[in-house]
């Protein structure tokens, strides 16, 4: 509509004003937009419709007068949000993580940090992280990594927090050079202080804090620090528990979550070792066994299956020599015949 263009067009006027007090003309506007697009069902395609450059001019708001106020990022957060996922790929290429990257570090430096603009630019990174390919390499240079790892130990008890905190520390740990590094910060160590028994309570935190512990255990140097630790033998039992106590099935994905976090650290040989010692096959086997009947269970059992393939013992065949018991005559081929003319060919 053209009041959004208005609207619109008096933010970028303010992006080129460097009056300090333009940021509450800023504020007010962006507000304004968000009203529209909350109650609008033609503002928020507009918003989102091909050539429009709406969420690129907020995210210049951003940049420019670096607004690094609650009120201003929750808006540009409901604008986002309501207009779709789609545009997070706009923001990415338009710089938006570098310009998240350096509020959450600008965030960082209050003491106490506001919480509820850490959840939001968190929560915000999140979301378009999974876009860029490179936010790993961009979180580390920017010094944001241990940000977040701070935040989650200072935070343990406050789910509200350190949700937001984990869904980044995952996206950022699919990065090699990353994972080594949070490992090295005690990260594999805090993720095992979150997972835990059976329990219906927070159980997207326990799915989220599993997930990233799995892309942190791809790296050989974490696999080992988990087994030194003896977290191994900590998987199996917090799997035992889940497996027996979810009778309905409800939590496949966090029985499943942990299985993969098994799998990863029986990549290296150290990690089969201890999966042996700690019984792992007699308890992924029966446990598969148990799962048998019931289809929507095929991936546990896959996956379990992958495990004690990887880990079983590898035997010699019982035989004096790899040569056979049987004798065979080769055929012999007449030097005139077609078979014979047939090699004789000459090449095309």
């Amino acid at each position: 509509s053209s009041r959004t263009m208005s609207l619109l067009s008096q933010l970028e006027k303010i992006n080129l004003d460097s009056v300090l007090g333009e940021a509450d003309n800023a504020r007010y506007v962006t507000s304004k937009i968000l009203h529209l697009v909350q109650s609008q069902e033609k503002t928020r395609k507009e918003m989102t419709s091909k050539g429009s450059t709406g969420i690129e001019v907020i995210l210049s708001t951003l940049e420019v007068k670096l607004l690094c106020g609650y009120g201003y990022i929750a808006s540009f957060h409901f604008i986002i949000g309501l207009c779709g996922g789609r545009r997070a790929s706009v923001l990415v290429t338009k710089g938006g993580t570098q310009i998240l990257l350096q509020l959450l570090l600008t965030a960082s430096k209050d003491s106490p940090p506001n919480e509820e603009l850490m959840v939001l630019l968190h929560t915000l990174l999140a979301k378009i992280g999974p876009k860029d390919k490179k936010i790993g390499m961009k979180a580390r240079i920017n010094g944001a990594l241990n940000i977040s790892l701070n935040l989650v130990k200072q935070n343990l008890q406050n789910h509200k927090l350190i949700l937001p905190c984990l869904q980044v520390l995952r996206v950022y740990s699919t990065n090699s050079v990353n994972a080594v590094s949070l490992g090295k910060n005690g990260v594999v160590e805090l993720m095992f202080k979150i997972i835990g028994p059976f329990s219906k309570k927070n159980t997207s935190l326990m799915k989220v804090a599993l997930d990233t512990l799995a892309a942190l255990l791809k790296s050989k140097t974490n696999a080992r620090r988990a087994v030194d630790r003896g977290y191994v033998q900590v998987l199996l039992t917090i799997y035992v528990d889940w497996h027996s106590h979810d009778s309905r099935h409800r939590y496949m994905l966090i029985r499943k979550g942990v299985l993969q976090c098994i799998k990863n650290v029986t990549n290296i040989k150290l990690g089969r070792k201890a999966f042996i010692d700690a019984n792992g096959m007699k308890i992924l086997y029966n446990t598969s066994q148990e799962c048998l009947a019931v289809r929507t269970l095929d991936p546990l059992v896959n996956t379990s299956s992958l495990i004690m393939r990887k880990c079983f013992p590898k035997n010699r065949l019982p035989l004096p020599t790899i040569k056979s018991a049987f004798h065979f005559q080769l055929p012999v081929i007449p030097a005139s015949g077609p078979v014979a003319q047939l090699y004789n060919l000459p090449p095309d």
